[in-house]
């Protein structure tokens, strides 16, 4: 009778576990879902910014922004340097940079092996699919850069959207999702804090050099945003891979 028992038993255990990593890999789907539809909406807003600039009351406003600014960084040489220094740490080489840190990083911990290349796939696909379509809207809005009389600063390509601003947002946001996927709960206060601020200083910062209008950078940060939360199924769990090391 013993022999015609172990069989059960021995079934029962894996079945069990099946369903718990089942379990597991609903609600973390689930959770995914909901991270897409805060991307729709970060698009939508996008798109709502992008329709705006083509009112001339839009872009009156943001021409007085730009100009008022420009009047008190001309003549503020701290703030000048500040703004600059600031907006080197956001530029394209910096958030490249960054990214291929990020990248090794994660690489290196002692996860699941399939984890870590999900992680690495993800943060290299946020920041690839962000300077797609940064460049994309770019060649389509193809807004000129402001005009201000006293220089401080220059830029060659169209001006919306920021793609300092854009960079500095897809990286700090996947940061912060790849974060909330290893610990399953929402980052630390501080983290959202550091990587909010990180990214409105670098959007503040070009705004301040006059190389970008107050709604590129808001076009940016969203751009940036929507592209992290978009591709968060990169880092959905993988039944068959689960254990693999």
């Amino acid at each position: 009778m013993s022999d015609g028992r172990n069989p059960r038993i021995r079934l029962a255990v894996p079945d069990t576990m099946s369903v718990r990593r089942t379990d597991e890999m609903r609600a973390a789907l689930g959770r995914h879902r909901r991270t897409l539809g805060w991307a729709a909406l970060c698009a939508l807003a996008f798109c709502v910014v992008a329709a705006l600039t083509t009112l001339p009351l839009v872009s009156a406003w943001d021409a007085q922004c730009v100009l008022a600014v420009n009047a008190v960084v001309a003549t503020n040489p701290p703030l000048r340097v500040g703004a600059a220094t600031v907006t080197a740490l956001g530029s394209p080489v910096s958030v490249d940079l960054l990214t291929a840190v990020a990248v090794v990083a994660v690489c290196r911990r002692p996860d699941a092996r399939v984890r870590r290349m999900q992680a690495a796939a993800y943060l290299v696909g946020a920041r690839l699919g962000e300077l797609g379509l940064e460049t994309g809207v770019k060649a389509l809005v193809d807004r000129p850069r402001p005009m201000v009389p006293l220089p401080v600063a220059t830029a060659a390509d169209a001006s919306f959207p920021s793609g300092h601003a854009a960079g500095t947002a897809v990286f700090c946001t996947a940061l912060l999702l790849l974060v909330h996927a290893r610990s399953q709960r929402p980052p630390r206060p501080s983290l959202v804090v550091i990587a909010a601020l990180a990214t409105v200083c670098v959007a503040t910062s070009r705004v301040l050099l006059g190389v970008h209008y107050p709604t590129d950078v808001v076009a940016g940060i969203l751009l940036g945003v929507a592209t992290a939360l978009a591709l968060t199924p990169i880092l959905a769990p993988r039944r068959r891979d689960e254990g693999v090391r």
